[in-house]
């Protein structure tokens, strides 16, 4: 019955997000986007709608993960984390194709998939080196309200390492499916309504990712919640901007 209610609450708050962000429609057209994507997965779910149009209008986004992703069997199999990692790189890979988006704009970090916050030196320091390089005129960083630790670490590292001239976005992966009623600055509200082109090409990325499966029968990218994945499943996506 909790569960049955917990997920009825998420429903309804799905709806009334979308409800929102169809009044905050605005273009979002950066010269250098670059964009930050806690684990391999992140980056579609989040922005792929927004990197397929931004491709098609002569825009290539660059795109850091910074995990590879080792945990998402932790509770699952005792597949090697290292066979893992390389699998969900692949799936990258493979997404990332469909997106458009080129193998050179995909930029593969070490972080600790469930503690990112540990913020290693090295991996801050190739995560620096990057940002310095690209120089870009907008971040994307997940949403102040994400719930999940590895998001919110991505989004702090991403404000604090981001150039003085950099516009801000916060994307949304699980901020759909966590009870979020705070922290949505609906005035910075940016909504990307997808054509039926871009909305095709996003959930096969999507389908890329969640449909191959390991030797234990679970996607590589781990079990997700049905609910979850339906939510990334419509039109459109949303942004804040925040700075």
């Amino acid at each position: 019955m909790l569960g049955l209610i917990k997920n009825l609450t998420r429903h309804l708050h799905i709806q009334w997000l979308r409800l929102n962000a169809h009044r905050h429609i605005a273009a979002i057209k950066p010269t250098t986007p670059l964009i930050l994507a806690p684990h391999p997965d992140d980056e579609v779910l989040g922005c792929g709608g927004l990197i397929t149009r931004l491709i098609a209008q002569g825009i290539t986004p660059q795109v850091v993960i910074m995990s590879g992703g080792g945990a998402s069997h932790s509770s699952c199999c005792n597949i090697p984390e290292e066979e893992l990692k390389r699998n969900r790189r692949q799936l990258t890979l493979n997404a990332a194709k469909i997106l458009g988006l080129p193998a050179a704009n995909l930029h593969f970090l070490d972080f600790k998939d469930g503690n990112i916050a540990a913020r290693p030196d090295t991996e801050i320091a190739q995560l620096k080196e990057l940002i310095n390089r690209i120089a870009p005129t907008a971040l994307f960083i997940p949403h102040r309200g994400e719930g999940w630790k590895d998001h919110l670490a991505v989004a702090e590292i991403g404000k604090t390492l981001a150039p003085a001239n950099c516009h801000i976005y916060e994307y949304c992966v699980w901020m759909w499916f966590y009870n979020v009623w705070r922290h949505l600055d609906w005035h910075q509200a940016h909504t990307l309504t997808l054509s039926p082109t871009e909305h095709r090409t996003k959930l096969k990325a999507i389908e890329a990712y969640i449909a191959p499966t390991a030797p234990c029968g679970t996607p590589w990218s781990g079990r997700l919640p049905r609910l979850f994945i339906k939510a990334h499943l419509h039109s459109t996506e949303l942004y804040f901007k925040v700075k």
